[in-house]
């Protein structure tokens, strides 16, 4: 019965807002309200029952598992600024690839503004007072679905207090999940700060399963339609590297790092510098970022010469590895030019030497010879960067060695250019890498 008031409650408080049976229908919310607030408050004999009787019609209608992804979904751009992202926005439902829209999405919000994002419906839902959750921690996206963000609740000691009780957030849940299983929502994410891990428990209890977690807080989600497979994409599947060539403008000789840990350590070898790129930053600006933090020198980033993916990598992530051509920062080379030299500076933590290499000695070394994988790496590298420069065979480091022209270099060199361009139908820029042949 207590179940019957809410599907009634929500009924009526949809026909107030469609503008259909206005009176009648604010009244029967109203009486609505006023029942749930005198009899099912947590520690109330009624709440029990209430709950009992709720989740039953939850699970019936909307199914008591999530099931997984048939087809795991690439969610870029998981960041340090996650908390103004919508996570991995996009279902697989309808529309365009998940993949790409999951990589284009993202919306910046507060309590206060919110910029459009591709994921945003045109008409947001008008919000729901009988919903037990403020409007300000709700975000609806293009797919039907719902996301509560409960970190925009707790910022406020008052607001903290009402979910320091497992039980009672138990109680919420229950009540918002069968108004929005009444609304025919599909996907609903649900964001929990570390401070306020205790509510995964409820959550659990619900349906929601884990989505992905990073530092300060964790995603769950749990899909409502029911005798229908999860289509709410995978968590991060990818982790994202970069190697970056840097060619000696004088001599021709290559960029190396001897790393102090880890499995090159261990085999003494010469490398390219290398890192995993930061949350929201580009390929390009990792390249130049690393070449920085492990040999000191400034760089700017030229191209993608290949990429390299892997799989079954930490707790199984993939692995994709960009490997870039950059050169010196022009007041680099114009020092070089007129007989001077950049000072190296290894990365005290992890690198334990940085020097200018012949690349035949780079490419000759033992574990380099014994991978085919990393032969067709290295003859890629050595061929983009001798396109863009002439080495006197002579010996004389400071004889005939000069880069070739600009044209000279656009016609012979390959590889991927980038290009930061507007988005167009919303604000922002974002980066595209093109064939330097196209």
């Amino acid at each position: 019965m207590q179940t019957g008031l809410l599907l009634l409650q929500s009924v009526a408080s949809s026909a107030l807002r469609s503008g259909r049976g206005t009176s009648s229908c604010a009244a029967v919310a109203a009486a609505g309200r006023r029942q749930w607030s005198e009899n099912f408050r947590p520690g109330k004999p009624g709440a029990a029952l209430f709950i009992a009787a709720a989740g039953v019609v939850a699970t019936g209608v909307a199914g008591a598992t999530v099931a997984s992804s048939s087809s795991p979904a690439m969610c870029s751009n998981i960041s340090s600024n996650d908390e103004k992202c919508h996570e991995a926005v996009t279902t697989k439902t309808s529309g365009p690839s998940s993949t790409a829209m999951t990589a284009a999405a993202a919306t910046a919000t507060t309590s206060t503004t919110k910029i459009k994002s591709i994921d945003v419906p045109d008409n947001t839902p008008e919000h729901n007072p009988l919903l037990p959750f403020p409007e300000s921690s709700l975000r609806y996206d293009t797919y039907n679905g719902v996301t509560l963000d409960l970190t925009t609740i707790i910022e406020t000691t008052q607001q903290q207090k009402q979910f320091t009780d497992a039980d009672a957030f138990g109680i919420k849940l229950t009540h918002a999940l069968t108004i929005w299983t009444t609304e025919q929502r599909k996907g609903i994410w649900l964001k929990i700060p570390t401070s306020h891990s205790h509510l995964v428990a409820p959550a659990t209890l619900q349906g929601f399963d884990f989505q992905h977690a990073e530092t300060g807080y964790c995603v769950l989600t749990k899909w409502l339609p029911p005798n229908s497979e999860s289509r709410l994409p995978n968590g991060p599947t990818h982790q994202v590297g970069v190697g970056a060539l840097v060619v000696h403008p004088r001599t021709g000789k290559m960029l190396a790092v001897q790393e102090r840990s880890g499995p090159a350590a261990k085999h003494k070898l010469w490398k390219m510098p290398t890192g995993l790129t930061d949350p929201g930053e580009d390929v390009a600006e990792a390249a130049v970022r690393e070449l920085k933090e492990e040999t000191g020198l400034d760089c700017v980033f030229d191209r993608i010469i290949c990429i390299r993916q892997a799989h079954g990598g930490l707790f199984g992530r993939s692995d994709m590895f960009f490997v870039c051509l950059c050169k010196l920062a022009p007041e680099c080379e114009e020092r070089i030019r007129v007989g001077g030299e950049v000072e190296l500076l290894p990365q005290e933590e992890e690198i334990l030497m940085v020097d200018w290499i012949e690349m035949e000695d780079y490419a000759e070394q033992l574990l380099w010879q014994q991978s085919p994988l990393y032969k067709v790496m290295n003859d890629a590298m050595f061929r983009a960067a001798r396109s863009g420069f002439s080495v006197s065979s002579s010996g004389d480091e400071t004889a005939n060695c000069s880069k070739n022209s600009d044209d000279d270099y656009s016609e012979e060199s390959h590889g991927f250019v980038a290009k930061n361009l507007p988005v167009g139908y919303r604000p922002g820029n974002i980066t595209i890498y093109v064939s330097s042949k196209l």
